[in-house]
């Protein structure tokens, strides 16, 4: 993970400094795009061929490139890797093929990918900063994990999945939300994916899985379906704050930019308006966010909460010269601490563990309020729960997708001069895009809650 964030340093402002959300009308022949304001560096769609680093490949790129070639105008390099595990190599997204250099083999590639050909290999930049490939546009494939699943929804790519991991084919933890890949074949542990069910007889390969990073799904997947003709496609869908660049990238690579920009101008409606509105905030001036899982631990890096915290435009005690991951005492939080707000979260609810609402309702406020010596317990002396600014969220929105709407109610939290998202809003028109199933009064009150909530639930 160290590695990673090396190699993520000359990218990450690319990729974070979000600001342009418009839906691409895509297509060949005469058909003229809707670019919408797209600017140079400030783009999120990491495939090799966006020579001007924006959210589209087109003919801008090609325009691009041949005037870096001329001398007119700069690539932009950042560090990678072109093995994982490598050593790091500096690449520019002109560079379409990955030579190493700009020049007009280039040119001809981004014309390819401009024109749309077919069955063409395309290299991404990947989710460990690996520089890695696939065959233009992606079609059938093998999905693991819940925030895999979400971003294939919000392409409208479900009807080419084929097999599904054992959480949601064997009706598995996540079975109830994804009840439309429930005719997927089980693949197996998504950790350890059974990958001879490819080739049982009768079965269709699938021409891609898609997957995550290498430090929590199988490291050797390459190099054991590279041979079957399989593409490996790893995003980062709710690490550090880039899913929108990452159902972008797959967007472009499925051939389903519209549904991606579509999300992509929802979510950027809230992350891009708080980028905006605290710009000129200093870290030392916001409001310090204690952020954990039960309180008695900081929260780490690339977990989601933490990224939470700092997309919602708070300051994160890591920020404030704690030790990610560090275990902590009650009296260090409220004496030396001294958090504006505090946050937790809690493994129930939506896309999580869910009986009915007013069950789940319940062993969430237990969990919170009963938990000896933990979550609220555990923070009772500080100014922050006399404050009342002590809030519980759900997994199933604080990383991920669906993130932006809990980043949304944290900014209104914490920034109340600022922002009046109407988080219920995102919430409702999210689930019914995307999980018709369920409606909003099924999570009304459990999603996201504060301690008056709580303390309203028990008659405090």
């Amino acid at each position: 993970m160290d590695k990673k964030i090396v190699a993520a340093t000359g990218i990450v402002v690319v990729l974070l400094v979000v600001c342009v959300a418009v839906v691409l009308t895509v297509g060949g022949g005469n058909e003229k795009p809707n670019y919408g304001d797209s600017t140079d560096l400030t783009g999120r769609l990491t495939i090799f061929g966006n020579a001007n680093n924006d959210d589209y490949i087109d003919q801008r790129d090609v325009e691009y490139v041949e005037k870096i070639i001329a001398g007119e105008a700069e690539a932009v390099y950042f560090d990678c890797y072109l093995e994982y595990g490598g050593k790091l190599v500096s690449r520019t997204l002109a560079d379409a093929n990955c030579d190493g250099k700009v020049d007009e083999a280039d040119v001809k590639w981004i014309q390819r990918m401009v024109d749309r050909e077919q069955n063409m290999m395309v290299n991404y930049y990947d989710v460990d900063s690996v520089v890695a490939s696939c065959t233009y546009p992606l079609d059938t494939m093998a999905i693991g994990y819940k925030s895999n699943y979400e971003a294939v929804l919000i392409c409208g790519a479900q009807d080419r999945v084929l097999y599904a991991c054992n959480q949601v084919a064997e009706n598995g933890a996540y079975s109830q939300w994804y009840k439309m890949f429930e005719n997927a074949q089980s693949m197996g542990s998504r950790f350890t994916p059974d990958y001879e069910v490819f080739l049982k007889s009768g079965n269709e390969k699938p021409s891609f899985i898609l997957s995550g990073t290498r430090a929590w799904f199988d490291n050797n997947m390459e190099e054991t379906v590279g041979p079957l003709g399989i593409d490996v496609v790893r995003l980062p869908f709710w690490e550090d704050n880039v899913t929108v660049s990452a159902v972008i990238t797959l967007g472009y690579l499925l051939n389903e930019e519209k549904n991606a920009y579509a999300y992509a101008e929802v979510a950027d409606s809230v992350l891009k308006t708080i980028e905006e509105k605290t710009k000129d905030i200093a870290i030392k001036d916001r409001p310090l966010v204690y952020a954990s899982y039960n309180g008695t631990k900081i929260s780490t890096m690339h977990n989601g909460i933490n990224e939470l915290v700092t997309a919602a435009g708070g300051r994160t005690v890591i920020d404030a010269g704690y030790t990610p991951g560090m275990s902590v005492d009650a009296e260090t939080v409220a004496l030396t601490m001294k958090p504006d707000f505090i946050v937790f979260s809690i493994y129930q609810g939506f896309l999580e563990t869910f009986v009915d609402h007013d069950t789940t309702k319940k062993v969430m406020y237990d969990t919170a309020t009963k938990t000896e010596g933990k979550y609220i317990q555990f923070v009772e002396h500080t100014q922050a729960y006399k404050d009342g600014n002590v809030i519980v969220f759900g997994q199933g929105t604080f990383m991920g997708p669906a993130s932006y709407i809990t980043v949304a109610y944290l900014a209104n939290a914490i920034y109340p001069d600022l922002f009046n998202f109407d988080v219920d809003q995102m919430f409702k028109d999210y689930i019914q895009k995307y999980h018709p199933d369920y409606s909003f009064e099924d999570f009304e009150g459990i999603n996201y809650f504060d301690l008056s909530d709580v303390k309203e639930y028990y008659g405090n």
